[in-house]
């Protein structure tokens, strides 16, 4: 018993691997993205909110983020994320090991990359204020658009990583890798 749980928590290092540099790409996204819009940044909080995410802290306060710089502010990170795990997508084939561990972790890097800022955008911000759709605000948008793209996005994503899945377990089981399976 004491082996099987060790054999399953061994398969969540990567996932976990994978959600924390996504989660320091996109919170330095928003850092570097705020310095070039030449806005004022505070703190970088990282894993300290208590939903085990990171904030970047401006100097501006809500109220008065007004501009199409807000957009590119909150909205990059997605976006580069997302472009993060297209790039991984379009390339496991051939970064594909004969370890596990590694394409656990080149999978779990392409769902979470490709998955959870659309999954973000499209539900989470419904639950939790305060989030980057909420930046509509600043060039006076309605959040819905937005939300509904990231829906849309978040289905192609999520068909494509299914497909992976897929080609992963065929290819694992014609013996090409035994070990490389997911």
């Amino acid at each position: 018993m004491l082996e099987d749980l060790k054999r399953r928590l061994y398969l969540f290092i990567p996932a976990i691997v994978a959600v924390l540099l996504h989660n320091a790409i996109h919170e330095s996204v928003h850092y570097l993205a705020a310095r070039l819009w030449g806005e004022d940044v505070l703190e970088f909080r990282f894993l300290t909110n208590g939903w085990g995410t990171s904030q970047v802290i401006y100097a501006t306060p809500v109220a008065e983020r007004v501009g199409p710089q807000w957009l590119a502010i909150a909205w990059s990170p997605a976006v580069v994320t997302v472009l993060i795990g297209y790039a991984i997508y379009l390339n496991w084939r051939r970064w594909w090991s004969h370890r596990r561990w590694a394409n656990l972790l080149l999978w779990y890097g392409g769902l979470v990359f490709l998955c959870l800022d659309p999954l973000y955008f499209g539900i989470l911000s419904l639950v939790v204020g305060g989030t980057d759709v909420d930046a509509v605000a600043a060039v006076g948008w309605s959040p819905w658009p937005v939300r509904l793209v990231a829906l849309a996005i978040l289905a192609g994503n999520a068909r494509l990583m299914v497909r992976w899945w897929k080609e992963a377990r065929a290819r694992s089981e014609r013996g090409g890798q035994p070990e490389a399976q997911l």
